[in-house]
């Protein structure tokens, strides 16, 4: 197992695994649906190709995108071209996830300074993998004189991970996501 710096060609694969580890806040939903909001995800959080790393053992097995408070694509601008392809109630859903990323995103930028970074996407399926990527990237980060990593995550997610890795909890509150209401989780990590 290897972790090297992610490219642009692992988003198809990257996509595929997205949609294993999440499958279940979206599995209602159409096949299109899915598709479109595991790849907008993806192109989201892929700002920063310094901080974004990929574990390969023969294929993808993990990723983390982390970016600084500037950094800035057009996937935003792009996603409503890609939400025209879509039925008229997936296009209500993924505007309510885009809120949803786009809102949670601005707490935590309101939290960050301009040495900080924020990991937007976080995924390994490989046991001992997450710890791979996680060092690779606060290695990186000290190279570059970052303070803090900050992440955003949710209590459907395996969020005891962050406190195990000494990241601390900084901020909690409730959002509603595909008609569901979880508790949003902010968490900072002194590098």
């Amino acid at each position: 197992m290897i972790v090297r710096n992610f490219i642009d060609k692992d988003i198809e694969e990257a996509s595929k695994i997205t949609r294993l580890v999440w499958g279940d806040l979206y599995a209602k939903e159409s096949t299109e649906l899915q598709t479109f909001i595991y790849d907008f995800t993806l192109k989201y959080y892929y700002l920063n190709k310094t901080y974004s790393f990929a574990l390969d053992d023969n294929g993808l097995k993990g990723l983390v995108f982390a970016s600084s408070k500037a950094d800035k694509n057009g996937s935003v601008e792009n996603f409503a071209a890609g939400i025209q392809t879509l039925a008229q109630d997936d296009k209500i859903t993924a505007f309510n996830f885009l809120d949803y990323v786009e809102n949670t995103g601005k707490e935590v930028k309101t939290i960050m300074n301009e040495d900080d970074l924020m990991m937007g996407l976080f995924i390994s399926t490989q046991k001992g993998g997450g710890r791979m990527l996680l060092s690779k990237l606060v290695e990186t980060a000290k190279e570059n004189n970052i303070k803090n990593i900050y992440l955003w995550t949710d209590t459907a997610c395996d969020f005891d991970y962050y406190q195990k890795n000494k990241f601390t909890l900084v901020k909690e509150f409730e959002c509603n996501v595909n008609n569901k209401n979880i508790n949003t989780l902010i968490f900072k990590k002194e590098i």
